[in-house]
C-alpha cells in the first residue's frame, strides 16, 4: 500500500516527511502486536470476500451464453453472471494475478451442454497456485447449492469427503477445464467459481457446486499446463 504524503486528521491537513511515512510504512507492512482496543468501521478486503462469498463491493458483468460460446476475458474485481449452456466450447481468460486480485464466474445457465470443454486460462505468465480441492457430491436434488464452499489448500489432501473427489493442482498449470456433463453434474444454475491471488502471479480457486441429477462431478473437471 502506497504512503500518502498529505492526510486529513480532526478536520486539518498536515503533510508528511519522508520519517513519518518511513514510521507508517513499517506500521503497515511489518507484523504488529496490538494491546487494548482496535476498533474499526469497516473492513474492505478481497479475501474476506473469497471466503465468504460476500460480494458487495465488486463491480458486476452479466454475460450472455454467446458471450461465453465467443469467449471473454474475465475483468479484475469483478463479478460475473454468465448464463452459459455448455452447448459450445468456452474459452474465458482471467485477468492479471495481482495481490489481491478477485474474478468470480457465476453459472446462470443450467451448464449441461455435453462434451463441449469450457476451459478458464490464466494471463501469459501467470498460474494456478499448488492446492488441493476437495469437492462434495451430496445429491440435495436440482439447483441445490451442496454443503459448503470449497477451498483449494496449499497443503495436499489425501482422504475425499462427502462422496467426492481429490482435485490436485500444480503450480505449473494454467488452465482450468469443466466438461458440461449432460444430466449428471455441478455445474448447474448457480454453481461458482472465484478465483484470488494471494501471492503475485498465481490464482488460489475456489468452487460452490449446483446440482443437476445425481450431483456426480463433472466427467473433467482439472487443471494443466497447456
Amino acid at each position: 500500500m502506497a504512503i500518502k504524503e498529505k492526510i486529513s486528521f480532526e478536520g486539518l491537513e498536515y503533510n508528511l516527511d519522508n520519517r513519518d511515512r518511513v514510521a507508517a510504512s513499517a506500521v503497515l507492512n511489518n507484523d504488529n502486536t496490538y494491546t487494548g482496543t482496535l476498533t474499526c468501521d469497516a473492513i474492505k478486503s478481497n479475501y474476506i470476500r473469497f471466503a465468504t462469498g460476500d460480494y458487495s463491493g465488486l463491480s458486476l458483468s452479466t454475460k450472455t451464453d454467446a458471450n461465453a460460446d465467443s469467449g471473454f476475458t474475465m475483468a479484475d474485481n469483478t463479478f460475473h453472471q454468465v448464463a452459459a449452456l455448455g452447448d459450445a466450447t468456452n474459452a474465458i481468460v482471467l485477468p492479471e494475478a495481482q495481490v489481491g486480485s478477485l474474478t468470480v464466474y457465476r453459472f446462470t445457465g443450467q451448464y449441461d451442454g455435453g462434451n463441449n470443454a469450457g476451459t478458464w486460462t490464466t494471463k501469459s505468465g501467470d498460474f494456478f497456485a499448488a492446492q488441493t480441492l476437495n469437492t462434495d457430491v451430496t445429491n440435495f436434488g436440482d439447483a441445490q447449492p451442496g454443503s459448503r464452499r470449497i477451498f483449494g489448500t496449499d497443503f495436499t489432501q489425501t482422504v475425499a469427503t462427502h462422496g467426492g473427489a481429490i482435485i490436485t493442482i500444480a503450480a505449473t498449470h494454467n488452465t482450468l477445464t469443466i466438461v458440461p456433463t449432460a444430466t449428471n453434474n455441478q455445474t448447474n444454475i448457480g454453481a461458482e467459481l472465484a478465483f484470488y491471488c494471494e501471492v503475485a502471479g498465481f490464482w488460489r480457486l475456489s468452487f460452490k457446486a449446483s446440482e443437476l441429477g445425481s450431483g456426480a462431478l463433472n466427467g473433467t473437471f482439472a487443471t494443466s499446463a497447456v
